[in-house]
């Protein structure tokens, strides 16, 4: 019973219009995603993100980069991470330096392509609290997550997910203690 009420809630929510999917704030910059990057965090300001930069650069970590996502949203992150090969080593290499990393796609998070949704974990009031939620995420795992500002919330998604991967996505987001919910672009 749990899983056809998970089934229809599911397909409720890939079937509904994308209500926040072609939406980007206006404060936000436009980013040319040339590669999967990998993201140690979102913070609010250039200091705090460069705090973190130094302690990820005296562990070892090269490449790291400050990127202004515009809307108050400094992001810590290395490009390059475009193989699934290359992602699961250095996310074993950062959990063993005591960081969590997650992996933004190239694409636009909020705007899918056909046959693909968006899964939405949360829409929150401050960064903090959608990069706390994004590194809780990725301690369990799930660490294709973008934090996209949305209004005045923060939004921590799973964009670019096929359709016919959101249900098991679902149940296990539900296992895990984790709600989301699926809209179409």
């Amino acid at each position: 019973m749990q899983r056809l009420v998970l089934l229809a809630a599911v397909t409720a929510a890939v079937l509904a219009a994308g209500a926040h999917a072609g939406l980007r704030a206006s404060c936000q910059t436009t980013e040319i995603r040339q590669h999967d990057e990998a993201v140690f965090g979102h913070f609010s300001t250039r200091a705090e993100a460069q705090v973190l930069m130094r302690r990820a650069a005296k562990a070892g970590f090269q490449g790291l980069k400050i990127e202004d996502e515009g809307c108050g949203d400094f992001e810590l992150e290395i490009d390059g991470a475009d193989k699934v090969a290359d992602r699961v080593s250095f996310a074993a290499e950062a959990r063993k330096a005591g960081f969590q990393v997650s992996f933004e796609q190239t694409g636009p998070p909020l705007q899918p392509p056909k046959g693909q949704v968006v899964g939405t974990f949360a829409k929150l009031p401050t960064l903090t609290a959608a990069n706390t939620l994004a590194l809780r995420l990725a301690t369990a795992g799930f660490r294709y997550i973008d934090i996209v500002n949305v209004g005045a919330r923060w939004a921590v998604v799973m964009p670019q997910v096929p359709v016919k991967h959101a249900l098991s996505i679902a149940a296990e987001s539900h296992k895990a203690g984790f709600r989301i919910t699926f809209v179409t672009g």
